[in-house]
Parts: C-alpha cells; sequence; structure tokens
C-alpha cells in the first residue's frame, strides 16, 4: 500500500480514509506504539482484537514500531515490568465495561515505572464517554472516540514530532492547564477496502492455532437495539453511514489471504448482521457474492456470522441461500433472540417477533446449523412472569445452555437502555465512575435477589462479582464444548455425507445429543423453577447454595463427559469405516513432498 507524505492534520475528504505521514517524520520507525489487550470478560474464549489488529497494521503501513501485548487476568505486574524495559512513546488500551477497573489499575503500575509515556484509551467506553474516562482513570492521557484507525495514525505523528494533542480530531484529553477537553469527531470511513489487512501478531503468538480467527466484512448496523453500543442507528457519535460494508471481492481475498498464509480457516466474521444493509435484496445479494466467491476459490473454510431473525423467511430463496451458506462453510450464526416475551422485544426495540424468532430457530437447525442466541431475562424491568415465560419459551427452543436461563443484562454507555435507566431512577449511584455493566437496580427486589442468586452458582466469583470471566465453570465449559460438538457433527456430515455407513452413523449420535439436550433443557427448567420459587418464598439459605454450586457442576461435567464419550466411539466408527478425521481440522498442514498429517483442535471494530 503506498504512503502519501503530506503535512500532518490533512484531513482527506469525509468518509475517505488514506494513511499519509508528514513529510517531516525522516525516521518514523524511532516511534514505538504498544498496545496492551487485557484479557477480561468475552476475550477470554479467544483473545485476537481485531480493532487492535486494524491499527496495529495502519501503523505498520506508515512505518511506525508497534507491539501487541496480551495480558491474562492476573498478571498486570509481569506486563508492566516487561514495558518498562524499553518504555513505548505511547500505550494503548481498548476499553469494554468490563475492563475499566482493570485497565486502571494496570495504568497506576504503569505510570509509576514509566512515568513519561503517554497513554491512550478508546474501545466502546471511550467512544460513548469521552472525559469521563479520564476523570475515571487519572493515569490516562488522552481518549479516542470512534473509529481507531485514523485517530492512532494522528496521534502517533503528533508525537513523533513532538506536537501538541490539542488538534486531532475525534479525540479527548487532559489539556496542560489540567481541564479535559473534547474535540470534535471525525467521519467514519466509508472505504473500508481502503484498509490494509489487520496484523495477526496475535494468531502467530499462538501458533496459527485459535478457536476461530476474526474478520471484518462491515461496520456499524442499520438496527437501533437500547442495550447494544455497536455504532447503529440510535446511538452515532461520529457523522456519516451508519453501515459501510466492504466489497464481496475483497473480503474473499483476505479470507484467501488467511488460509493460505496461516494456514488457518475456522474464521468469525464479526459484522453486527451478515445480511445489511437492508436484509433483503442488497445485503443477501452481497453475502451470496462472499459465499458463492469462497467456493469458486476452492477455500475449505468454516465460519461463524450473525443474523437478524426478521431477515429470514421460510421461502425457497432464501432457504437456497442458506443451503449456499452452508456449503461454503457456515456452521455457526449468533441470533440476538433476547427474549420469548412480546414487551421484552419492544423494551429492546427489536424488530423482530417472538413468532419471527421461533422461525430462525427452526431455520437453522433444518439447516444443520448451530445457533448460538443472545438472552436477556434478568434485567430491571423484569417481573416473576416474564422470567417463567421466558423458561418456558428456552425449554421449548434451546434450553440446555443454563446460562441463557439466567443471564443478566450488562449495560453500556451511550445506549438507549442506560438512559432510561437514568430516567427511572435505576441506575447505579456509581455508574459514571465505573461504568460497571450491573451497577443498576431491578423494580422488583425480588427479581434482584434471584438474579444474584443464579450468578453465585458459577463457582466463578469473578463472574458473579464483575461479570469477567476468571475460572472455567463447568456451565461455561459445557457451552463451548457444544460449540465444537455441534461443529464436528456439521464438518463430518459436510466432508463424508457420501461415504457409505456414514451418515447412519452420525444419525445416530444426532439423535443420541439432541435426547441429551432436551433432558438437560427440562433439568435446566426444573432447576431454575425451583429457585424461582425459593426466592419468593424467601427459603435461599448459603448451605443450600453451597449445595447447588456443586450439585450445578457436577451435572454439567457429567453432561461434558458422556457426550464426549460418546463423540469418541462415533470417530472410531467413521474411522473403520474410512474416514480421516482429521481432515476436518482447524488447521491445515504446511505442504511438502511427503505431506502431513492434520490434527483436529477441537474446534465492528472500534479502538
Amino acid at each position: 500500500m503506498a504512503i502519501s507524505l503530506t503535512p500532518v492534520g490533512r484531513t482527506p475528504p469525509p468518509g475517505e480514509f488514506a494513511i499519509v505521514r508528514d513529510e517531516r517524520i525522516a525516521d518514523p520507525a524511532a516511534t514505538r506504539i504498544a498496545f496492551v489487550i487485557l484479557l477480561d470478560g468475552d476475550l477470554v474464549m479467544s483473545p485476537e482484537h481485531l480493532g487492535v489488529a486494524y491499527m496495529a497494521a495502519v501503523l505498520r503501513e506508515a512505518g511506525f514500531t508497534v507491539a501487541i501485548h496480551e495480558v491474562e487476568h492476573g498478571q498486570h505486574g509481569q506486563a508492566v515490568a516487561e514495558l518498562s524495559r524499553r518504555p513505548p512513546d505511547l500505550v494503548c488500551f481498548t476499553l469494554m465495561s468490563l475492563n475499566v477497573p482493570s485497565c486502571v489499575e494496570f495504568c497506576r503500575r504503569l505510570r509509576a515505572v514509566c512515568p513519561d509515556v503517554r497513554i491512550a484509551c478508546g474501545g466502546p467506553a471511550g467512544t460513548f464517554t469521552g472525559t469521563e474516562v479520564l476523570r475515571v482513570n487519572p493515569f490516562a492521557d488522552v481518549v479516542a472516540t470512534g473509529e481507531g484507525e485514523p485517530i492512532i495514525l494522528d496521534l502517533a505523528q503528533r508525537i513523533a514530532l513532538g506536537e501538541p494533542l490539542d488538534t486531532v480530531a475525534g479525540v479527548a484529553y487532559r489539556a496542560a492547564d489540567g481541564r479535559l477537553r473534547q474535540n470534535p469527531p471525525r467521519p467514519l470511513i466509508h472505504n473500508l477496502d481502503a484498509l490494509p489487512y489487520p496484523a495477526r501478531d496475535q494468531l502467530v503468538a499462538h501458533g496459527n492455532k485459535l478457536e476461530y480467527v476474526r474478520l471484518s466484512t462491515s461496520r456499524g448496523c442499520v438496527a437501533r437495539c437500547t442495550f447494544c453500543s455497536a455504532p447503529n442507528l440510535g446511538n452515532r457519535v461520529q457523522p456519516g453511514k451508519a453501515w459501510r460494508g466492504r466489497t464481496a471481492e475483497s473480503v474473499v481475498d483476505e479470507v484467501e489471504h488467511l488460509v493460505r498464509t496461516h494456514r488457518f480457516r475456522t474464521l468469525d466474521f464479526v459484522d453486527s448482521t451478515f445480511e445489511d444493509p437492508d436484509g433483503g435484496r442488497v445485503g443477501k445479494q452481497r453475502v451470496r457474492q462472499i459465499a458463492q466467491g469462497i467456493l469458486d476459490r476452492g477455500l475449505d473454510i468454516y465460519y461463524n456470522v450473525c443474523m437478524r431473525a426478521e431477515n429470514w423467511a421460510d421461502t425457497a430463496e432464501d432457504n437456497d441461500l442458506l443451503d449456499l451458506l452452508v456449503r461454503s462453510g457456515l456452521e455457526k450464526v449468533n441470533v440476538g433472540i433476547e427474549s420469548g416475551v412480546p414487551a421484552e422485544l419492544e423494551l429492546w426495540e427489536k424488530r423482530a417477533t417472538v413468532e419471527d424468532n421461533i422461525r430462525i430457530i427452526r431455520l437453522l437447525r433444518e439447516h444443520g446449523i448451530y445457533l448460538a442466541m443472545g438472552f436477556i431475562p434478568f434485567h430491571p424491568y423484569a417481573t416473576a412472569e416474564t422470567l417463567v415465560q421466558n423458561a418456558e419459551f428456552l425449554r421449548a427452543h434451546s434450553g440446555h445452555n443454563l446460562r441463557r436461563l439466567t443471564e443478566r443484562l450488562e449495560i453500556y454507555p451511550g445506549t438507549g437502555i442506560v438512559a432510561r435507566l437514568t430516567e427511572d431512577g435505576l441506575i447505579g449511584d456509581r455508574y459514571a465512575e465505573t461504568l460497571d455493566p450491573y451497577d443498576y437496580r431491578y423494580a422488583d427486589e425480588r427479581v434482584q435477589r434471584l438474579a444474584l442468586h443464579f450468578a453465585s452458582l458459577y463457582n466463578n466469583e469473578g463472574y458473579h462479582e464483575h461479570g469477567v470471566i476468571t475460572e472455567q465453570s463447568a456451565v461455561f465449559e459445557f457451552e463451548t464444548f457444544n460449540v465444537v460438538v455441534q461443529t464436528f457433527v456439521s464438518r463430518i456430515y459436510r466432508r463424508f455425507h457420501d461415504l457409505p455407513g456414514a451418515r447412519e452413523t452420525l444419525a445416530g449420535f444426532t439423535s443420541f445429543l439432541h435426547e441429551r439436550r432436551q433432558a438437560m433443557g427440562q433439568a435446566n427448567y426444573e432447576f431454575f423453577m425451583e429457585n424461582l420459587d425459593d426466592v419468593l418464598a424467601d427459603r435461599i439459605d448459603e448451605a443450600k447454595r453451597g449445595r447447588q454450586v456443586a450439585e450445578v457442576e457436577a451435572r454439567f461435567r457429567a453432561a461434558i463427559d458422556s457426550i464426549r464419550t460418546a463423540q469418541l466411539r462415533v470417530g472410531m466408527a467413521l474411522h473403520r469405516i474410512g474416514a480421516d478425521i482429521s481432515a476436518i481440522s482447524s488447521s491445515l498442514p504446511r505442504p511438502s513432498a511427503g505431506g502431513a498429517p492434520r490434527t483436529y483442535n477441537g474446534g465492528a471494530p472500534t479502538w
């Protein structure tokens, strides 16, 4: 990608992005930028951070020196020591609500040993709170508000030139007089194809083996869900189009690059909605082109996407497209079902109806696609009646994951639900200071007690108190394991469905899985209702809670063990009829003259 040399501060036309370096910077490599990725919350499961990867790629294209550091929960001291050996000029953090306290603590340690380093924060929390982050984190110097690539490029150049930050668009900063200031926003990037491929440092650091590799085909969303902090029609802080998409050719080019370069083929498309911008003719035509491009280039991959329920009908055209997506490698879809209660769907301003949700669950099942659903039964406006209705909905539709029954709303700055909670007096007293995603009150105190009771049952104090996954409870492990098992089935079927005996072997296993999941769904429902009754009758005590923690752990551990044993038997049976199970691995072997064995390993960005 060509680098333009022009004076810093030059602003491209609105919506356009180009990598432009100031002609006065003779040695950009002398300026060192470090990105610190705090592995709290969802990033525990797969650590790759695509927003950071894009910013790192842009900076490297401009010639700057960039390093990406993963920091596990509880390992701040070692990371700070490593940074202090040769302090960078700028250290950057991406803020989600869950990792704000962790970031403040890290910055406190960093500032103590590197007093002159510049500290920048960004991400969703930074975008929607700006100067508030500077109040919460007294060690931070600047906060990026919006898409990170143009901001980080500007910041790096100002630092290289020793210039002040007071004219950098799209940042909040701590002025020389100590005052906190917010600069006007930058326009959103429209020409996403102009961005370089994201840096894959984290993938390489993990030996080119992760649960999946993240890939973005678009940014933004045309929905306006009140709980969501992803850039959408209802919460934009930057001028420009709400949704922007890459061309199908650009997407398939990057897929091919990942497969050829890293020999890895399990991908997670992180778009808010894969079939946007309209969920209809335009969006689905783009989706079809991507899928067909994958097939035309012979890219043998597996991938996940997000969809919205109301966009898919039981029509010949939609069923044909789902078939095409499966043939191109689609194996899992995330759908924000959120509720089985019409009034709650209205609360979240979901366009989907309960009927839409039931239909997408059925369509995905019929096409052999695993459904990962978002669901929010516990929130400040929940009642005992809505909890029962949601429990009944889940019992009938994918209720084998206990956490769906007990999930609590997480609130994020800039969302409609935070505005409503504030107006109704239900927001926590310290929310503005901490951005704690659970700092709110319930209208019904009994619902609050039940929510906290369930959160305490997962053998994981970090999750109970802060929503941060610090230990792997069997309940959490089962969710991941369940996806792995389902993708095992779909991959085997896709690869070996014509092999004599393979379909029959899989049919027996899928029947076993269905029965096991149905039984777990019923057990989860009964467990939930028992606890609901106990809380309503004030019968919960610490002794019973302790027994339940052990019982839940044992029940889900036993389910994992029984399914794993059955899966191993299926693998052996398939091997006996000539199926090479290693052919469904996420990793591909490096080409060699003699060939290499394959092993099965299981399985819109802002700053």
